[in-house]
């Protein structure tokens, strides 16, 4: 009797384990009712699991550890966004937990080499949620693009 009772246990305990696991994942929204993704660089949409884990960021700016600005789009590009990978780091998290990227940008023309940038930190397969802006001022003079993100780490049922 008591085999048996151990072994229901095991099933249902596993059966839990799944079901929990299947649904505690981000769910990413690319519906076939809206034109497709540029380029795959982004998705329309991302559902987060109530049991989730989450991490907003202040703008980043082109600035170094030592608070230098970098020289011009590229430099500062770069600075953004191993700032926001350090950050994601830090809070345990990985690229794949990202779920939403706001980029704040002076020059349209620069938009490939943010996403350049983006990539060499993120991944070239990284889609989370995406707005790009084009404005006409950041808070200082000298920034040329600021980046925020936000990202949900999803806590195991275990």
């Amino acid at each position: 009797m008591k085999t048996r009772y151990g072994a229901i246990v095991a099933l249902i305990l596993i059966a839990q384990l799944s079901f929990a696991d299947n649904m505690s994942q981000v769910k990413t929204l690319n519906p076939e009712s809206l034109p497709a993704p540029f380029m795959n660089r982004y998705s329309h949409g991302k559902v987060v699991p109530a049991n989730a884990e989450w991490l907003y960021t202040a703008g980043q700016t082109g600035r170094d550890v030592d608070g230098r600005i970098g020289d011009g789009i590229e430099e500062q590009a770069d600075f953004v966004m191993r700032n926001l990978y350090n950050i994601v780091k830090e809070a345990g998290m990985t690229p794949d937990d990202v779920v939403k990227m706001t980029m704040y940008y002076l020059d349209p023309a620069d938009l490939p080499l943010i996403v350049a940038a983006r990539n060499k930190y993120f991944g070239e397969h990284f889609q989370p949620a995406s707005t790009a802006v084009g404005i006409a001022a950041l808070a200082n003079p000298n920034y040329v693009l600021e980046v925020e993100l936000i990202a949900a780490r999803v806590q195991s049922s275990n």
